[in-house]
């Protein structure tokens, strides 16, 4: 899953540097906190984020009777920053424990605890969670709608091996016209999916990935979406005939005519002469640019 840093860091304190300041004694954990200096966005280091962590947790929490929710959000952020680093589960359940101490949560706690239980995998809390914050949340402050699709689709990933029953449940490109945005997204989706999840019907996914490369070549107009729509279709094990013909039709738009020629033929030969019949137009087209 996708990670803002300087969300994360947002929340984490240089407690040492704090020390050497005047601080005043207070009941309210919103003040102390504002005593601390933040860190800044640049700042991306394993050891800053185990020495915040470590020093959030020396504090004694018992001096506090107010804003202690932020206490708690502030270790959730401490955990999950840390395991970036760490990659250790008990980070994630350790903010998943903070996250369930917060007693007012908001929207972020929501998104914090759905992101944490997918990571875990345990992918039914976390869609609970994210309900939850979908309901709650404005539409306006939302999580851009890929880093949702990314979390929803880390679980859908989960839940098979097989990439044809993980494609029932997502967007598909059709021959007929589709809004620009679809077309791109789709494609950033496809290149974003974690392909080592699949063991079953991997043909389909690159068979998908060259339509996509291919629908998205008429909105940037760059040769290299129609080369990478080639190699894509070309990793299939077996190509059926509209691959076949797609390929053919990719080679002789960039004017690589013998490469045409010969995926050309190979459609020829597996489909039924019925069908090439209706195609006789297009083929001739394709091959205008090569005579």
């Amino acid at each position: 899953m996708q990670c803002h840093f300087c969300l994360l860091l947002s929340f984490l304190f240089n407690l040492s540097t704090a020390k050497a300041q005047n601080e005043t004694v207070t009941d309210d954990y919103k003040v102390y906190q504002k005593q601390h200096q933040q860190l800044s966005c640049g700042v991306i280091d394993s050891v800053v984020f185990q020495t915040v962590l470590h020093e959030l947790l020396a504090i004694d929490t018992t001096q506090f009777t107010q804003n202690v929710d932020l206490y708690h959000r502030d270790l959730v952020q401490a955990y999950s920053s840390n395991w970036l680093y760490s990659k250790n589960e008990n980070d994630l359940r350790q903010a998943l424990y903070h996250g369930f101490r917060i007693k007012n949560p908001i929207s972020s706690d929501y998104w914090n605890l759905a992101s944490h239980f997918v990571r875990l995998k345990d992918c039914e809390q976390g869609m609970v969670y994210l309900d939850r914050y979908l309901k709650e949340t404005p539409a306006k402050q939302l999580m851009p709608p890929m880093d949702i699709w990314i979390l929803k689709n880390d679980c859908k990933q989960a839940g098979t091996d097989d990439y044809k029953v993980y494609r029932e449940s997502q967007l598909k490109l059709s021959c007929t016209p589709q809004d620009s945005a679809t077309i791109s997204t789709k494609l950033i989706q496809l290149q974003l999916l974690d392909t080592t999840q699949f063991t079953k019907n991997m043909d389909a996914y690159y068979q998908d990935l060259g339509w996509a490369f291919y629908r998205s070549f008429p909105l940037y107009k760059d040769s290299i979406l129609l080369q990478k729509s080639i190699s894509s279709y070309l990793k299939q094990k077996e190509l059926s005939s509209n691959d076949l013909w797609n390929i053919a039709f990719i080679y002789y738009h960039l004017n690589e005519c013998d490469k045409g020629a010969e995926y050309l033929e190979r459609y020829r030969r597996v489909t039924p002469s019925k069908i090439k019949s209706r195609k006789k137009q297009q083929i001739a087209r394709m091959k205008k640019g090569c005579t």
